[in-house]
């Protein structure tokens, strides 16, 4: 693929999401929120079981309070759930069925902009 195509590819992609992204049911996410959810998405497809602590006090996203509010509304938007371990002592991170769609439609404008149809 020439270095062209691919710009097109990814405009293309962009132009697709900014479309999408309006549209009533898909999650209305802020930057910070949606590079979180990408963060604790990549985690778990790495079979890591990503914990609320070392979310929350990862610094290259963004302050311990900005990420715990960020969990929050990503909570309340029901894209991430929390669960325990078995003492209750360990709080994990998990995505949820409207996670999983969200995913699956970023997953389909990929396809469709990198079809050299979709223009």
């Amino acid at each position: 693929m020439k270095s062209s195509s691919l710009q097109d590819a990814y405009f293309r992609f962009a132009r697709l999401l900014d479309t999408v992204e309006k549209a009533p049911g898909f999650p209305k996410l802020d930057d910070l929120e949606r590079k979180l959810l990408h963060f604790i998405a990549l985690s778990i497809r790495e079979k890591k079981s990503p914990l609320v602590g070392d979310i929350i006090f990862n610094n290259e996203i963004g302050s311990p309070a900005t990420l715990s509010r960020r969990l929050s509304n990503l909570h309340n938007k029901k894209l991430i759930q929390y669960a325990e371990d078995q003492d209750g002592r360990k709080k994990y991170l998990k995505l949820t069925p409207k996670s999983d769609k969200y995913f699956a439609m970023l997953g389909e404008l990929l396809l469709a902009a990198s079809s050299p149809k979709a223009k």
